[in-house]
């Protein structure tokens, strides 16, 4: 069912733009927006006996709208000052803060999460298949790999088969994980073999196993590092989208944790459209959200060339966030799902031996994984709950 929004700002051309955008995106089946730019219209409108499920606004009209006394549902007021609410007035702020320009997704889920109405997980995976889960950034040096390194390693340690494929242009994962198998063909070579057999009936020859190489911590399969970059670059989004159908068709895995590289990629965006779960990465910086919200306003928008239900299927994650922080960066309506802390050892020499052993940073990966994942494979969380 829809949530019934009322919007009221004093600019007709900030409404047409933003209606259009619903009825065309993926919250034309999740919100219902009766807008007004004209005081009279919005204030008998609101007199009527059916009450919506909020009221948005710009300070005007909710000022006048609460001096009727008619409170009884949830109401924000739209900030054109990045959501400082003493520089609107000090009567409206009892209510809550959207800033009024930013991009529309972000904006959209801000008035859902008004409303309090729990945003629907959808995932394109069931219990048995195996379940694609792709970590993004909308900026670099966001901590990716090593957060997919430790979702990994608390996969495996629940009993779960585990895949990591990591799709960076360079491997950064060969920073932390170990190998001495060198006498295997490994991704350069399936990659070929995809490419020649993609119109044959014979299919791949071999078993992903033949190409990939066991890593005991964490305790995952996953390829050895391709050695030329030249093969990373060449590889297209057709590529990725059946190098991660090949991986998912076999059921060898429960999970396959997709790394990748810069967004924007043909290889990430491969990753964005098959992933049943993507896991957005963000920094504790003002840089990081705003790149994030741009990127989610492409991706989502009607010409972003993305299936429906890109933020359903969406989790948001802050890393790196330090607790001595006087406040946290405003999210532009982005819903976090996880914090992950700062961690301090991770500043000292010799450190790539710490970040798979941080207990404090393994414990809230758990959570997330919680509640990332659990709802996906509600079997293994539960079992996981019966030796706590």
């Amino acid at each position: 069912m829809a949530v019934r929004i009322v919007l009221a700002v004093r600019e007709s051309q900030y409404i047409e733009p933003l209606l259009h955008y619903v009825r065309h995106s993926e919250y034309g089946d999740r919100l219902h927006i009766t807008a007004f730019s004209r005081m009279d219209a919005f204030m008998e409108y609101m007199r009527e006996e059916e009450v919506p499920d909020a009221v948005v606004g710009d300070p005007a009209f909710i000022e006048a709208w609460l001096v009727e006394g008619r409170v009884a549902v949830p109401w924000a007021v739209l900030s054109e000052e990045g959501g400082m609410i003493g520089k609107i007035s000090k009567g409206l702020s009892a209510g809550q803060v959207i800033a009024k320009y930013q991009a529309l997704p972000s904006l959209l889920t801000s008035m859902l999460q008004l409303c309090e109405v729990e945003r629907i997980r959808t995932c394109t995976t069931v219990e048995g298949e195996t379940l694609l889960l792709g970590i993004v950034s909308g900026s670099g040096s966001s901590g990716k790999t090593v957060i997919a390194l430790n979702i990994v390693k608390q996969l495996s340690d629940l009993g779960l088969s585990v895949f990591y494929l990591n799709l960076e242009s360079v491997d950064s994962s060969s920073l932390y994980l170990r190998s001495t198998r060198d006498n295997i063909p490994g991704l350069e070579r399936l990659l070929y073999e995809i490419q020649a057999n993609r119109d044959s009936e014979a299919g791949i020859q071999g078993e992903i196993q033949s190409y990939a190489i066991r890593h005991e911590n964490p305790r995952c399969d996953a390829f050895k590092p391709v050695s030329n970059v030249k093969e990373m670059l060449q590889m297209n989004k057709r590529d990725a989208l059946d190098l991660m159908e090949l991986l998912a068709s076999g059921r060898r895995y429960d999970v396959v944790i997709i790394d990748t590289g810069s967004i924007g990629e043909e290889r990430t965006e491969a990753v964005i459209e098959k992933c049943g779960v993507l896991l957005w990465v963000l920094r504790d910086d003002d840089v990081s959200i705003h790149k994030a919200g741009k990127w989610l306003s492409h991706y989502t928008a009607p010409h972003g060339g993305m299936p429906p239900g890109l933020i359903d299927r969406s989790r948001f994650v802050m890393n790196c966030f330090s607790e001595v922080s006087d406040e946290r960066p405003p999210l532009d309506g982005i819903p976090l799902d996880s914090i992950l802390p700062y961690i301090s050892s991770w500043n000292q020499p010799y450190r790539s031996e710490l970040y798979l052993n941080s207990p404090y940073f393994q414990q809230e990966i758990l959570q997330l994984c919680r509640r990332m994942i659990g709802p996906m494979l509600p079997h293994t969380f539960a079992m996981e709950n019966r030796y706590e």
